[in-house]
């Protein structure tokens, strides 16, 4: 009897302080989105002057989403999985309407009081036609599948700090548009650290997030030697934050970013990018709200703009977002709001050249989501 009792009390040891928890998500929002394949607004071909009348689709959407995590939790082991299937679909034009599948699988160990093994696999699919208005260099198609992989560490190296530290993989395959093919191999290090402390009674806080990271892409045509549409491409990106709390349900994030993007084939696509951006958060019992904006300048160090006389491609962005939810009587309910908008400036003036030329794109949506 005894000796059967040892491997019962074992699996009690094990697993009798298990925890698991589900989370179930669902929704819809119905809105409108402009120029959703972010076409310029004038282009010349073969010596017409096409307009935005020509260029440009717009259409009512309506957005389907569900959204489940699972958790299970035991001694110092953490598993997680989601996965998180989404359509809009357009009203006016059918056929552009797409579906996106995102799942993943984490995994986490505490090591440590103050620290924790990290790892993940990940898997999206975005299954939409068309090629992606906003392309430079490469042509992108809109649909693709991606698969990832992510392992490191999460520490706590002074009093108020967490840091992680991780390296990643991704393998991305754009769906094929005639005889053409894309598709890039991706591997780097991802470093994000955020230290808290007060002042008064309010919890501040000032982090960094930042990546180095490589992509080896394989574009060419199905009739050519793949060897000649290689690129090799290295990506720096860096955002400094500070959080800063007004009173007990706001706060504001400043932030400053620098992304890079260095040609190691052919020096000819690099690019430094760099500005500023504010976040804005708002959270009580019954309402979320999240905002930014954001305004940031890419200039290529090599790459001409076509048709400006030997001035270097620069864009200008500014992004605007909001967010939001808010509780409604009925339990598990709540009504929810999206507003998106981006504008894109050029210095670009060949009205012949589509690759590189400005464009805006807007949504905006509300709707209702279930949550258990």
């Amino acid at each position: 009897m005894k000796n059967r009792l040892l491997p019962i009390l074992f699996l009690i040891s094990v697993f009798g302080f298990a925890q698991e928890r589900h989370r179930f998500e669902a929704g819809s929002q119905a809105g409108y989105e402009y120029n959703y394949f972010k076409s310029p607004d004038q282009l010349l071909i073969d010596g017409s002057l096409l307009d935005e009348n020509d260029l440009i689709v717009s259409s009512e959407f309506l957005d389907v989403f569900f959204d489940y995590d699972y958790r299970y939790r035991w001694k110092g082991h953490r598993l997680r999985t989601s996965i998180s299937p989404y359509a809009r679909l357009f009203q006016e034009n059918r056929s552009d309407s797409y579906w996106s599948l995102d799942a993943a699988l984490k995994y986490d160990y505490k090591l440590s009081k103050k620290s924790r093994f990290l790892a993940e696999i990940n898997f999206e699919r975005m299954n939409r036609d068309g090629l992606d208005g906003a392309q430079d260099i490469l042509v992108n198609p809109l649909g693709y599948t991606n698969y990832g992989g992510t392992t490191g560490l999460s520490f706590e190296p002074i009093q108020k700090n967490k840091t992680i530290l991780e390296g990643f993989y991704n393998f991305k395959n754009f769906d094929a548009y005639g005889i053409r093919d894309l598709q890039f191999n991706e591997y780097g290090l991802r470093l994000a650290t955020k230290q808290e402390f007060k002042i008064g009674r309010q919890e501040h806080a000032f982090g960094l997030t930042a990546y180095y990271k490589k992509r080896l892409y394989n574009t060419f045509n199905a009739e050519d030697n793949p060897q000649i549409g290689q690129r090799d491409w290295d990506y720096t990106k860096i955002t400094a934050i500070y959080e800063f709390p007004i009173g007990n349900n706001l706060e504001l994030q400043p932030q400053l970013t620098y992304y890079g993007r260095f040609d190691r084939l052919e020096n000819r696509s690099g690019f430094n990018q760099y500005g500023p951006g504010l976040r804005f958060r708002f959270d009580n019992d019954k309402t979320k709200i999240s905002a930014a904006a954001k305004y940031y300048v890419r200039d290529y160090t090599i790459l001409e703009a076509p048709g400006s006389q030997g001035e270097n491609l620069r864009y200008q962005y500014t992004d605007v977002s909001l967010r939001f939810e808010h509780i409604l009587p009925i339990k598990g309910l709540l009504f929810t709001g999206t507003v998106y908008s981006r504008f894109r400036e050029t210095n670009t003036v060949n009205l012949s050249s589509r690759s590189f030329r400005g464009y805006t794109n807007q949504y905006a949506g509300v709707g209702l989501s279930w949550r258990l």
